[in-house]
């Protein structure tokens, strides 16, 4: 798990307020729980980014690596919705999506 600051606690305490009501519970601490305590490989995402490393715009592996990430949290996230029996509408995904986005620009700082 990530080790995080006082000001990082204080950001996830914001964002969390800021969906509070907006997306559901369960919704939020499976994703949160995802990314935040589960250990993250570079193998795969490397192999990728050096089987593809001529269509890879900057070249940059921590740009491709947290744009697979993004991808497949936000993936299984909305897998999560749907095992869940909750309909988001396009305004949750959206929300979902930023959050997804924040958390793993977090945790990729650390």
């Amino acid at each position: 798990m990530a080790e995080f600051t006082q000001q990082d606690k204080i950001e996830i305490s914001k964002i969390l307020a800021s969906i509070e009501g907006r997306l559901d519970k369960r919704l939020v601490k499976l994703t949160m729980d995802l990314i935040l305590k589960t250990s993250w490989t570079k193998n795969v995402a490397i192999n990728l980014y050096k089987n593809n490393v001529d269509n890879i715009p900057d070249k940059s592996l921590n740009a491709f690596l947290s744009g697979s990430h993004f991808g497949q949290i936000y993936q299984i996230s909305l897998d999560f919705a749907k095992k869940l029996e909750l309909s988001l509408s396009p305004n949750q995904k959206n929300i979902l999506r930023e959050f997804v986005f924040f958390l793993v620009l977090l945790r990729t700082e650390k």
